[in-house]
């Protein structure tokens, strides 16, 4: 399933107000070490403990509101979405 269209699934079913914003999409490459959400850490299996390639969602307005969908580092298996709000996680979701 492609990223957009996990982002919109968990959006609708536990974000439905803030589904309708106008996200726009960044990616990077990190260290599971570098999550500082013990919560959030813990959606990510022990087999991908080193490098994830992370999705951040945003949208204008919503300095506070992030979505982080984390993947495998080759981008090939969705492991877990949260949305952060005042740096405080939200509804994590395993995908594995």
């Amino acid at each position: 399933m492609s990223i957009v269209k996990v982002f919109r699934n968990y959006m609708e079913a536990y974000h439905p107000y803030l589904a309708d914003k106008d996200w726009k999409v960044d990616v990077q490459t990190l260290l599971v070490s570098d999550i500082r959400h013990e919560e959030v850490k813990a959606l990510i299996p022990a087999e991908y403990k080193q490098e994830l390639t992370c999705w951040i969602f945003f949208y204008d307005g919503g300095a506070s509101t992030l979505v982080y969908l984390f993947q495998d580092k080759r981008g090939l298996k969705n492991i877990g979405i949260c949305l952060l709000k005042d740096d405080k996680p939200v509804k994590p979701i395993s995908l594995m």
